[in-house]
């Protein structure tokens, strides 16, 4: 996910988002499969088997997606539309390369094998075969958390899930900023929808953790437990035992942003009234 960020003072890196480019992004976050990918893929696919029924005809959104269109992987038995948004021209250029397998597309292979094959125990000649079901129910527009009308027109929902991962946290320079934006992905459910996000913690001495996409830095905030129940319960009218929090453990040995702890996958249902 790929925003403008309002930066803080105190934070002295060039966040220009400009210089971010989506294919040195692909190249260097997913040359390989590994535990960066395999955790939030696993959290989807556990999530989707245990509170849904193959056929479910739901409607997904996932919001900041970047140029990735993998993790939509364990979601074609139960979907009947995906939506994928993100801010940034190229993103979503990078994306639709993929979703028209067009020659010239990244290649995602190894993600969707991980969870056809790993995770669902079915045939490698499966794999082919779950792209392609991605791609026939997959559209893709332009977003930005900023705005009033921060989706684009024709695909404000609702939605049965909403779903971000280290999105938000890259854009937002407060937490009174974050918990705005959250607060607008929840308008997008449907009573009794589901927000999924996968978030970035930093330790407790800092305020905002580093990521390097090239030689380019981009800043991204903190966020702990409890500023979710916080957020959820005060700003979005969730109850407490509607929301759970999961803190994963550092996703590989050698750490993907400075000052980065682990990361946390929270699952939270809105109110059906």
């Amino acid at each position: 996910c790929i925003f403008k960020i309002k930066m803080p003072s105190e934070v002295h890196v060039d966040q220009n988002y400009d210089k971010f480019d989506a294919w040195t992004y692909i190249r260097e976050y997913y040359g390989k499969l590994n535990c960066w990918h395999r955790n939030p893929l696993k959290n989807l696919h556990d999530f989707f088997t245990s509170h849904f029924q193959r056929g479910a005809n739901l409607k997904v959104l996932n919001y900041g997606c970047g140029p990735i269109v993998a993790f939509e992987a364990s979601l074609v038995p139960y979907v009947q539309e995906i939506v994928l948004a993100d801010y940034t021209e190229q993103n979503r250029a990078v994306a639709k390369l993929w979703l028209d397998k067009d020659p010239s597309r990244p290649d995602f292979s190894a993600l969707y094998r991980y969870v056809v094959e790993e995770l669902e125990g079915r045939e490698p000649g499966e794999v082919d075969e779950r792209q392609d079901a991605v791609r026939r129910l997959t559209t893709i527009c332009s977003c930005d958390i900023f705005q009033d009308s921060f989706i684009q027109k024709g695909y404000e929902g609702p939605y049965d899930v909403v779903y971000t991962a280290s999105c938000l946290e890259g854009v937002c320079s407060s937490m009174e900023e974050y918990g705005v934006a959250v607060s607008k992905l929840c308008t997008l459910l449907k009573p009794g929808g589901w927000l999924l996000m996968s978030v970035c913690m930093g330790t407790e001495e800092d305020t905002y953790c580093i990521n390097y996409v090239g030689s380019n830095k981009f800043v991204e905030l903190k966020v702990r437990v409890a500023d979710i129940y916080d957020i959820l319960q005060q700003r979005c009218g969730f109850e407490r035992e509607s929301i759970t929090v999961k803190p994963l453990v550092r996703l590989s040995p050698e750490p993907l942003a400075d000052n980065f702890e682990c990361t946390m996958y929270v699952i939270a249902q809105k109110a059906v009234n």
